[in-house]
């Protein structure tokens, strides 16, 4: 038996960050939700998520910033990484593409296209 895909959610709003991480669960993803990026660097530290799903705008280091700090590191450098920001800026969203980001949704979004890029990324065909 497969042991299922972890996810780490980095979101400052708790509401979003809820509604979202149980969306992910449902689909049979194991979430870890965190709030802020130092403590989301501490973690992948220990552990390798199958995918990063990063708000933008983070209390401290910013998205971009973790964003850069992850992939400094050998095995999370070829970890999907998705930003979901309400920054929604067209130069913001090709340094993320030109960077690696699987991917930049930005809020208000669709959480079934949300779903379906995750698990897109997830479970590549």
């Amino acid at each position: 038996m497969n042991r299922p895909k972890t996810i780490l959610f980095l979101e400052d709003e708790k509401e979003l960050l809820s509604t979202v991480g149980n969306l992910l669960r449902d689909q049979g993803y194991n979430v870890e939700s965190m709030v802020s990026a130092e403590e989301a660097l501490k973690f992948v530290e220990k552990t390798v998520p199958d995918l990063m799903l990063v708000d933008i705008k983070l209390p401290g280091i910013d998205g971009f910033l973790f964003f850069d700090e992850v992939r400094k590191k050998e095995k999370l450098k070829d970890t999907p990484f998705v930003f979901l920001t309400a920054f929604n800026n067209l130069q913001a969203a090709m340094y993320a593409k030109d960077h690696g980001a699987a991917e930049y949704i930005t809020k208000p979004f669709d959480f079934e296209y949300l779903i379906t890029r995750v698990n897109d990324l997830l479970n590549p065909r």
